[in-house]
């Protein structure tokens, strides 16, 4: 049994390094194919965390009514400063919603109109790590029914937006993943069809000397497997260092999944099994 076992290895490795050039193609191309998906992978594990990261950059502003008295908005400056979704707030007064006029449009406005129109406001921003777009959606609501607030302006309608975005991102990763599971499926089914038509002779003799067809296939699922670890495998430590150096350069926080290595390693031997199964399937006349 033992003797079996390791020459049914030894074969395995011996079409691996026979077979130099299909092996080396086909470990190319699923590094190439998996690198694709890992990175794929990768995006969309990030993907709630960048919807967040959007929402989080969202401020809101809120607009008092003229003639509002410092006691009445500065209550509701405590009251805001208390709750975990506010990052910070500013708050702009007369004069400085006029500095604010005069870099925007070129004009004083006080000088304009001869008084000073605009409204003292509140530049809310909301704590990216509390951000729960219901909870500000619902505190928006109370500030706007407060009697001093004149108006809130919210940027959270291009949440909406990007969300869409991001939601057809993840149809066409979808689309990518079935392709390149596809295209992986027949590179691997293809190696093993020629590594079996090299090694044609071989199996009639094992066939002749009463060997199972199992006994004949293991060597060939071998040698994919082989084939599968050593692609996913290099391919894994490209997506890892290509994004470990994309969080340097650009100083971002795209988080890796800590198992990603299991799913590429082990989705991409999968796919080399069951792969090579259907192969032999058809070359052996099953």
């Amino acid at each position: 049994m033992i003797d079996q076992l390791a020459f049914l290895i030894s074969e395995g490795f011996k079409n691996f390094f026979r077979n130099k050039i299909i092996s080396f193609l086909c470990i190319l191309t699923i590094f190439i194919n998996f690198s694709f998906l890992g990175s794929l992978f990768v995006i969309g594990y990030n993907t709630s965390s960048l919807v967040d990261f959007f929402r989080s950059k969202y401020s809101f502003e809120v607009f008092f009514v003229e003639n509002v008295d410092e006691i009445s908005y500065q209550k509701i400056i405590d009251d805001l400063e208390n709750k975990n979704i506010i990052s910070s707030i500013n708050l702009i007064d007369k004069q400085e919603s006029a500095k604010i006029f005069k870099q925007e449009f070129g004009e004083d406005v006080v000088e304009m109109l001869g008084y000073n129109p605009l409204p003292i406001s509140l530049k809310v921003f909301l704590n990216e790590n509390d951000f729960e777009f219901d909870v500000v959606d619902s505190l928006i609501k109370n500030i706007q029914s407060i009697d001093i607030v004149d108006e809130v302006e919210y940027r959270g309608k291009y949440i909406d937006s990007i969300e869409d975005r991001i939601n057809l991102a993840i149809f066409i990763f979808i689309i990518f993943v079935v392709a390149i599971i596809f295209l992986s499926f027949q590179i691997i089914s293809n190696t093993v069809r020629l590594s079996l038509a090299s090694r044609k002779d071989f199996i009639q003799i094992l066939k002749y000397n009463g060997a199972s067809t199992l006994f004949i296939k293991i060597p060939f699922f071998i040698e994919s497997l082989i084939n599968a670890i050593i692609g996913s495998a290099f391919s894994y430590y490209f997506v890892k260092y290509l994004f470990i150096l994309i969080n340097s350069y650009f100083d971002l926080t795209i988080q890796i999944d800590n198992n990603l290595w299991i799913w590429i390693i082990g989705f991409s031997s999968i796919i080399g099994l069951y792969s090579s199964n259907n192969s032999m399937k058809r070359n052996l006349n099953e």
